[in-house]
């Protein structure tokens, strides 16, 4: 996220709560080359807990990282539709692609263009985070 503007890890982590639509581990893939991707039952189960916590810490920003979470609070669409754009006011939501080494959509540059404008939307909303917190 230091692309994002955030100084460090550090920094990302004391600015940023992070949360799974699905709390329990879905196991590995058959390739054992990563995790299966989790069950609509499960996302569901959890769906609950997921949306206590939100309530409980008013988030300004979430940032979306991948199809799931994407589809999860902004409906089924594509990445290239939404990755570069800001949806929403409060909070305002921020899709990314996944990060796994297994999404290929990076290789087209110009969805790289597209993650490269969505780390600049999460930049902006980090120095504005920044800037009203100093400012009290």
């Amino acid at each position: 996220m230091v692309r994002a503007g955030f100084r460090d890890g550090e920094e990302f982590r004391h600015l940023t709560y992070i949360a799974a639509l699905m709390r329990c581990f879905p196991g590995r893939n058959r390739q054992n080359t990563g995790d299966l991707r989790p069950p609509p039952a499960g996302i569901a189960n959890c769906a609950h807990w997921l949306d206590s916590e939100l309530r409980l810490l008013r988030p300004q920003m979430l940032i979306l990282v991948g199809q799931l979470a994407i589809a999860r609070f902004l409906g089924p669409g594509s990445l290239e539709e939404r990755v570069g754009q800001s949806f929403g006011q409060r909070p305002v939501m921020i899709p990314l692609p996944h990060p796994s080494g297994q999404n290929r959509w990076l290789n087209l540059p110009a969805n790289r263009d597209r993650l490269s404008a969505a780390l600049a939307l999460i930049g902006e909303m980090r120095s504005n985070f920044v800037r009203r917190r100093t400012e009290k």
